[in-house]
């Protein structure tokens, strides 16, 4: 694989559902996003590295994530990092790039979840490959301090694509979500007699 001139990291997007190629100029955006999300890294991130991007389906991302993390339902994103954060720095002194890993998105997943929070589907697949691509540098949300510092990562990112913080939007769509359950439930109850 050649790097660009001035290119740290090299991405291989593969298409792997065909509903994807829907989506106008889909591998070259994703391109284009994962290369900025590099130029916002801390330091010790600034080396050659490459991975690989798959666009895939619900079925393949049920099974990844039922074999991989006991969880047998569809989801959004996977990432399968090759190091754990500790290593990525000593790797990264290496001549040779660094294979950082796999990320996989499931289709039908991700349309649903756009359809529902009433984002522009381009605009949450960027966030889930930054979401991802961070997933591989070893940062993540199992934690609120982790969850906070990868968050603010993103909406960074997004910010810097003019993209609108998918937190934000996540949060609106949420309360209204909730708002209407409460509204539900309290007509349902009736007090005693």
């Amino acid at each position: 694989m050649q790097h660009k001139k001035n290119e740290k990291y090299a991405f291989v997007i593969q298409i792997d559902y065909n509903r994807w190629c829907r989506v106008p100029n889909l591998v070259g955006k994703l391109n284009a996003v994962a290369r900025l999300t590099v130029r916002h890294l801390p330091k010790k991130f600034q080396f050659s590295a490459t991975s690989t991007v798959v666009l895939t389906n619900d079925k393949a991302l049920r099974k990844l994530n039922r074999d991989f993390r006991g969880i047998n339902k569809p989801t959004n994103v996977l990432s399968f990092p090759q190091f754990g954060p500790a290593e990525l720095p000593k790797k990264g002194k290496s001549k040779f790039p660094v294979y950082l890993g796999d990320i996989l998105i499931g289709y039908q997943y991700v349309v649903g979840e756009a359809k529902n929070t009433n984002k522009i589907l381009i605009n949450h697949v960027t966030h889930l490959l930054i979401h991802g691509l961070l997933h591989l540098l070893g940062y993540d949300h199992l934690s609120e301090k982790d969850a906070v510092r990868m968050e603010r990562l993103e909406q960074k990112i997004m910010s810097a694509l003019d993209l609108p913080n998918p937190y934000r939007a996540a949060q609106k769509v949420r309360l209204k979500k909730v708002s209407a359950q409460g509204k539900n439930r309290r007509a349902k109850v009736r007090p005693k007699q």
